[in-house]
């Protein structure tokens, strides 16, 4: 699912920017961007607001393949320190981040610093770190099985929970970063106008995602191992056509690791084989069709699952036109995985990749829009 809520913010963005000539007319357009860049318009909107300046004025150089620099990873979280807790920013915005934790003073203000290190810094700059930590480290089934979870994994669930993070488009998606990889002013400056523009119910979004602590039921041997893995690949980038964590190919166009939605689910359910004690499986077999429309096209009448006889490990379909089991599967453009008391995990767009989402009533379009299940694993495994 590329997101249709996040192709309406695009249309937004585009109309909304402040580009550098009407801020000021001092602010030249970088020269480096091309019109048709992948980020111009967060790009133009940074350089404007200063959030991130050009690299070098003389020559209106942006520079958005260049490492960002910690210093300047620094000025965009002081910026959204003074936006959002009305905090004032200090002459030197990288000794406010020093003092307040956002960063570690480890590299210097002009070190490169990667994904993970700012989104840690984001969220202790939003006073979320303690919900953050807490995701990381009680996230457990019924039984008290702990997910093998990444160590980013609280993070950038909280980040991508409060809109954050941004879904690189089609085309650009060597662009994505996984919590290790370095970051770049673009992706930097991309940040910033998340940041700058979070909606009014941020932090209530970030709350919600830990109403899952103590919701996830017992899982069976077999289950562990098949959820397991989803788990470890939680917060993977959303790549149109990913199938693979690893640098992809797609559609003759370099792309960065990472999954769509039914590219996770073939990752998950069909391209390994699991043994645990109480059995082997693998839903290689089953499993034959590759994107999410095909998938939901061939499940039989006789085989859809409605919402209330979902269970943990069955995928999942949503619909622009549910009808329960017997939506037509024309109208099917996203899938997920269970995870059991109305929860999915699922890679999407809007959501800038993998991550966990509430389902249940009341839960809005993931509740609202949701059609029917299918179930390969098997039963009590």
């Amino acid at each position: 699912m590329r997101g249709f809520k996040g192709l309406i913010a695009i249309a937004v963005l585009v109309t909304a920017l402040v580009a550098p000539s009407t801020a000021g007319a001092t602010t030249p357009a970088p020269k480096d961007v091309s019109a048709s860049f992948w980020a111009r318009p967060q790009i133009l909107w940074s350089v404007g607001t200063t959030w991130v300046p050009l690299r070098d004025a003389s020559a209106a150089d942006f520079a958005p393949a260049a490492p960002a620099t910690r210093y300047s990873a620094a000025r965009v979280l002081a910026l959204a320190n003074r936006q959002i807790n009305h905090v004032a920013m200090w002459a030197s915005p990288y000794n406010q981040a020093l003092k307040a934790g956002w960063l570690s003073p480890v590299g210097g203000p002009f070190g490169t610093l990667n994904q993970y290190q700012l989104d840690t810094g984001l969220v202790r700059m939003l006073g979320l770190a303690g919900t953050a930590a807490h995701l990381q480290v009680a996230l457990t089934d019924g039984g008290g099985w702990h997910p093998p979870v990444p160590g980013s994994f609280g993070v950038e669930q909280v980040v991508k929970a409060i809109g954050a993070r941004y879904n690189v488009p089609f085309g650009a998606d060597s662009w994505e970063t996984w919590p290790g990889t370095t970051l770049r002013r673009a992706n930097l400056a991309v940040q910033a106008y998340q940041l700058a523009h979070l909606s009014s119910y941020w932090r209530y979004s970030a709350t919600q995602l830990t109403t899952i602590l103590g919701k996830l039921p017992l899982y069976p041997p077999l289950k562990r191992e098949a959820l397991g893995t989803a788990f470890a690949f939680s917060g993977a980038p959303y790549i149109w056509g990913g199938i693979s964590p690893r640098p992809q190919n797609l559609f003759g166009l370099p792309a960065a690791g990472g999954f769509d939605c039914s590219g996770f689910v073939w990752w998950v359910l069909k391209l390994h084989t699991y043994t645990a004690s109480d059995g082997t499986w693998s839903g290689n077999a089953q499993i034959p069709w590759r994107t999410t429309y095909d998938m939901a096209s061939h499940v039989p009448l006789a085989r859809r699952i409605t919402y209330a006889n979902l269970r943990p490990g069955d995928i999942l379909f949503w619909s622009s036109a549910p009808r329960g089991i017997y939506t037509a599967g024309s109208t099917v453009y996203h899938t997920g995985i269970y995870l059991g008391n109305g929860w999915t995990i699922n890679s999407h767009g809007d959501g800038a990749g993998v991550t966990l989402d509430y389902m249940g009533p009341g839960a809005g379009w993931y509740h609202d829009a949701f059609a029917f299940g299918w179930r390969v694993m098997p039963v009590g495994k």
